[in-house]
């Protein structure tokens, strides 16, 4: 363990004193593992542990060389011994790993001097909760196994792991005397099972194909084993006390003490604790109580039988965006005291360490009003602080650890872990502070004590993957840190990302280093054998052919474009997408939607939708022509590109882009889709001003305009499989075995990227995609309905902003139930 008791993944355990005498440390074979899964030939890889330097070596380090057609990777741990290669992939061979693009061009090893990289950092954490349904929910073994080949690349060491959790909590709650049904019932389906652990939800859903849990453990199992080879350490999840009625007993949020409930459930007219989320009821037990302990450790135990020993940390958020079920500082105190003593029981039944509790700094910015100062103070008040690591969850837009956790703060002395949050249930949006990230980042050591790391936590991953190349990049000591630093960065991400960068791997366009060399960065000679080809003609280094400089040229003027309006300062929120703002009555439909990650104050549902209102913004319309022109650019180097050799197809992903033609063509369609899209405000307001002077025929022509924008956004996402509507819903549907357990499976699918819950829940669209088949099917048919009530009632002549909306909501809400009842042998006609 490391100081405060948070520990650097479980690297340290691969190194062990016999290992001097083998061929290469235990971890070798899994990071030559990825290495032949990116495309190169494990045998011509040597890996070996790096040598003690010193005191003041870092805990996690590495280095590359290569000659004579051999790679050697020497590293600390097989995390870091993978980024290292990720680095060598990206000077050497032009290609940076990434989620589109999993496998290099070629497969030959050039010289490469001895290069090393470093990370002060000892947990470097990965995935949000909520990822588990906006991502990764129908994924199998094959988009598992390239993931955890991402996270070993990209420097991860704390993942969070969350699949099968609803095996193992039905299981647990079979052994408490629920019936099956009853406990299916509750867990609800696949896609919305993260707010169920988190106590968000039950019941929604579902039912799960039979053989669900069964291939679901089986899966876990193969991702738990592959990461503890890479030597991470995977985050599971721990028991928050939500559970069914029928386990419920009587609470202590008005009064009762921890201890005193019936052991024989609740009786009748016995009040139970619980809490609310978006119109869900939760019944919650208190943690100290026994029913709560004995559950634990029946979880505990359940876990540990399904999916093997335990990790050693916990995630338990039991009110992420809820309110306990009271304010008074000891029950609070005593519920903290409770989580962990059950953590803490369920690892010595296993004979395993005292188990560090992973928790999210979230609830006591999305319920700020209620988590007071000493309301925070006493919840971890006797959970010892070297067991805790609280994550700083939107560090780039809402950090709290100067607030939490610096000296004299409700959480001071607690290990903790900077996030970047960046996306909210994987709505399209390109955005992102980059020199922010840059800056926040580095400034991180010098401010609050204790940090022992850096994460991610998106909603929703595969999206703006120049932010999270950036952002896992900046854990290590060959991260860019000024402006400068951040331009030579970027080059080099745009360079390596179109197959631009030069040949030899040192140099791009017109001399630009594929890569910045930082001070601390330790760079030997390159064997004669390189130095002999490092030069182009006349000595230039790494000059590439005219043709190539003039679409790197092309590709890096469209990038400052692209990087000086949607990557610019204070671009930590999401840019939204009008497409799928829900119209709902005769107003303007974006300044009433509500901004996802803000506390909610009012009624619930608080809005009929969950996006965010950019109307205020005029920097978001006045930057449209400048990114057309970026789309110009970037399609002028796609021709240039496609006159040129075909691209090696070795790269080739299964279910993405891989070559460096594809993924601009990737990135053509989504910043098409992105000026698309955002033009359409002007058709809305069009059509808005129209019903305003009572002008029907002004109301359809506008929607005639707004519906061409919307087929050709269609148009332009059916292109690729990850911007169909169809693969999201193949891929759960694929987890059925019968034509119902198929069908169910479907519906689960369509409710999450559409009405998400139940039509009183207030979260429409919170998942909304620019999808084919979503977009023609669902969000135009609701426009035209929006445009066809207004054009009649435009009839009578002008239309107030307080028209009646019943007739209009009625309709729409059965346009959204007719899409979310559909099945794959069912199209509505959008058009």
């Amino acid at each position: 363990m490391g100081e405060d008791g948070v520990g650097v993944g479980g690297a340290g355990g691969f190194l062990t004193s016999g290992s001097a005498g083998m061929t290469g440390p235990p971890w070798a074979d899994a990071v030559r593992g990825v290495a032949g899964r990116a495309g190169l030939e494990p045998a011509r890889i040597t890996v070996e542990p790096l040598p003690e330097d010193g005191p003041g070596r870092p805990a996690c380090a590495a280095d590359f060389r290569a000659d004579g057609g051999r790679l050697t990777l020497r590293a600390t741990d097989p995390v870091a011994a993978s980024v290292a290669l990720g680095r060598y992939a990206r000077t050497h061979l032009g290609t940076r790993l990434t989620w589109s693009r999993s496998r290099v061009s070629e497969r030959r090893l050039p010289d490469a001097p001895r290069t090393s990289v470093s990370s002060p950092h000892a947990v470097r954490y990965y995935l949000n909760v909520v990822t588990f349904g906006y991502s990764t929910p129908f994924w199998g073994w094959d988009r598992w196994e390239r993931e955890i080949d991402w996270m070993a690349l990209h420097g991860v060491t704390h993942p969070l792991m969350l699949v099968a959790h609803e095996a193992v909590l039905a299981e647990t709650f079979r052994r408490a005397g629920l019936p099956d049904a009853e406990a299916a019932e509750w867990i609800g389906g696949a896609a919305h099972f993260p707010w169920t652990f988190m106590g968000g939800m039950h019941s929604f859903g579902g039912p799960l194909p039979a053989r669900w849990a069964e291939r679901r453990v089986d899966l876990a199992r193969r991702i738990l084993v592959r990461m503890r080879e890479l030597g991470m350490t995977p985050v599971l999840p721990g028991f928050g006390g939500h559970v069914p009625r029928a386990l419920a007993g009587p609470g202590q949020g008005a009064g009762h003490g921890p201890g005193q409930e019936s052991e024989q459930g609740p009786e009748q007219g016995q009040p139970v604790d619980e809490i609310e989320w978006q119109g869900w009821h939760i019944p919650l037990l208190h943690p100290e109580s026994p029913r709560f302990q004995e559950l634990h450790a029946t979880f505990g135990a359940v876990q540990r039988e399904l999916l093997g020993p335990g990790t050693g940390f916990y995630a338990v958020d039991p009110y992420i965006e809820s309110v306990p079920p009271s304010g008074d500082v000891d029950y609070l105190r005593a519920a903290g005291r409770g989580t962990y003593r059950a953590l803490a029981a369920a690892a010595r039944a296993a004979a395993e360490p005292g188990p560090v509790w992973v928790l999210q700094g979230w609830p006591f910015h999305y319920k700020g009003a209620f988590w007071t100062p000493d309301r925070v103070a006493a919840y971890l008040h006797d959970v010892p602080a070297d067991r805790t690591l609280v994550l700083d969850l939107w560090g780039e837009h809402v950090p709290l650890h100067a607030a939490l956790l610096a000296d004299g703060g409700p959480l001071a002395g607690r290990p903790w872990v900077w996030c970047a949050l960046h996306n909210f249930g994987g709505r399209p949006a390109l955005f992102g502070d980059l020199a922010g990230l840059v800056r926040d980042v580095h400034a991180l050591p010098d401010g609050v004590a204790h940090l022992r790391g850096v994460g991610l936590a998106p909603e929703a991953i595969e999206n703006n993957e120049v932010f999270y190349e950036l952002a896992t990049d900046l854990a290590w000591d060959d991260a860019p840190r000024s402006p400068a630093d951040l331009d030579v960065w970027l080059e080099s991400f745009v360079l390596t990302r179109y197959g631009l960068a030069g040949s030899s791997g040192l140099a791009g366009p017109a001399g630009l280093p594929a890569e910045p060399t930082r001070p601390t960065q330790r760079v030997e000679p390159a064997p004669p054998s390189e130095q002999a080809g490092m030069s182009g003609p006349a000595g230039t280094p790494g000059l590439i052919p005219d043709p190539v400089q003039g679409a790197a040229e092309a590709a890096l003027r469209a990038w400052h474009t692209i990087y000086s309006t949607l990557y610019g300062a204070g671009r930590t929120r999401s840019i939204p997408t009008p497409v799928i703002a829900r119209p709902w009555s005769a107003g303007l439909p974006f300044p009433a939607q509500r901004s996802a990650g803000e506390a909610i104050s009012g009624p619930q549902p608080p809005t009929p939708s969950s996006n965010v209102d950019a109307e205020n913004d005029p920097a978001t319309a006045a930057a449209l022509p400048r990114l057309a022109g970026a789309v110009q650019d970037l399609t002028a180097v796609h021709e240039a590109l496609s006159r040129g050799p075909s691209d090696d197809r070795s790269g080739a992903d299964p279910d993405g882009p891989a070559t460096p033609r594809d993924v601009l063509a990737a990135d053509i369609a989504e910043l098409t889709g992105h000026v698309l899209a955002q033009g359409t405000r002007v058709h809305v307001r069009g059509i808005l001003a129209a019903a305003r002077a009572g002008d029907p025929d002004g109301v359809r022509d506008h929607m005639g305009r707004l519906r061409a924008d919307l087929l050709t956004l269609d148009t332009l996402t059916a292109e690729r499989p990850e911007t169909r509507v169809s693969t999201w819903i193949d891929a759960a549907r694929a987890w059925g075995d019968t034509t119902a357990e198929r069908d169910a499976m479907e519906r689960e699918a369509r409710s999450l990227v559409s009405v998400w819950g139940g039509q009183h829940n207030g979260l429409h669209d919170y998942s909304g995609r620019h999808w084919h088949g979503l977009v023609r099917d669902l969000y135009l048919p609701r426009w035209r309905a929006w445009a066809d009530w207004l054009a009649d009632a435009a009839t009578a002549g002008p239309v107030p902003p307080d028209a009646d909306p019943t007739a209009l909501r009625a309709r729409i809400v059965a346009i959204e139930e007719t899409w979310r009842s559909a099945t794959t042998n069912h199209r509505q006609d959008g058009a």
